[in-house]
């Protein structure tokens, strides 16, 4: 089975600044999307089939997920990511001289990437928490925490709503604001706002490869014209000599919509061209972006 090729950190950072890091998953030790591939229930999900929103997506939608998202720049300060960009340039190959240049344009990033937050992270309501934790019950359907045959049965965020604690909002919640903590996953978003650099070749090879490897493959995305990114959850593709057509579990959809909808939600990319194709969300978004950091981030929380 196919396994997702290493990336650079910063690849469209390191292209202008010279700086690279270790990966998330190798600096806080946990598993890539190719190291967790064994310990896995299956490749294909724990349920014994491939991901369906219409099963697997839960039973309610993003908008019905009342209080308010927290802001990514209150989680996290410009300073934060500053020093991690600069603390970053210690694992480069060939080592950048910290001068005075260097850091200005490394606090100029900084700024730009806390300026821009609600660009580059999925916070129209709890898309990105949905997402993972979608994904995480997919691939661990003994995580539900409530006794349904399918996540699409889960109807209410506050279910059981006969109780007071609400396990499945907690999970979302949480999931949703691990996203917005670490430096590393602010840096790695610094491409959508300079989709120049974005490699959607090598996109198009890594998403291919989560899909295979997990079933799933979540992405953010976003556009020039736009104030608040969003976040999918990819789970099938259909490829050409052309290009290649991902289908979406959109949290702005619960299971039931996307079981009546007449086509999927779909991004693709141009593998001839490498530019990437916006589906069904043509003329809102223009990029997207893959980074199986979200997932390890995800995997941390859940251990947590």
């Amino acid at each position: 089975m196919s396994t997702i090729p290493r990336r650079k950190l910063l690849y469209g950072l390191s292209a202008l600044t010279g700086i690279g890091s270790l990966s998330f998953a190798a600096r806080v030790g946990i598993p890539s999307i190719s190291d967790s591939e064994s310990s896995s229930d299956s490749s294909s999900g724990a349920r014994g089939g491939e991901f369906d929103p219409a099963v697997d997506g839960f039973g309610f939608d993003n908008f019905s997920t009342p209080s308010e998202p927290p802001e990514p720049s209150a989680l996290l300060s410009a300073r934060d990511v500053r020093e991690y960009l600069i603390a970053s340039e210690s694992s480069v190959v060939q080592p950048v001289e910290a001068n005075a240049g260097f850091d200005r344009s490394i606090g100029a990033i900084a700024d730009e990437l806390h300026a821009n937050a609600n660009r580059l992270f999925g916070i129209r309501g709890f898309c990105f928490g949905i997402a993972m934790a979608s994904q995480w019950y997919f691939e661990a359907p003994s995580a539900v925490p409530l006794e349904h045959d399918s996540v699409s049965e889960i109807t209410d965020v506050d279910e059981p709503l006969e109780e007071s604690s609400s396990p499945v909002r907690e999970d979302i919640e949480r999931f949703h604001r691990s996203q917005f903590l670490y430096p590393e996953t602010w840096a790695e978003r610094w491409v959508l706002l300079r989709p120049e650099f974005i490699d959607y070749q090598q996109q198009a090879s890594e998403i291919r490869s989560a899909i295979d490897t997990i079933g799933s493959a979540g992405v953010t995305i976003s556009g020039s014209d736009v104030l608040d990114g969003h976040y999918l959850l990819l789970y099938d593709y259909d490829a050409d000599d052309d290009s290649i057509t991902f289908t979406a579990y959109d949290p702005n959809d619960d299971a039931d919509e996307h079981a009546e909808l007449d086509e999927p939600h779909t991004i693709g990319i141009d593998t001839t061209r490498g530019e990437p194709l916006m589906g069904t969300y043509e003329g809102e978004y223009d990029r997207f972006l893959f980074t199986d950091t979200d997932r390890s981030v995800r995997q941390n929380v859940e251990s947590t």
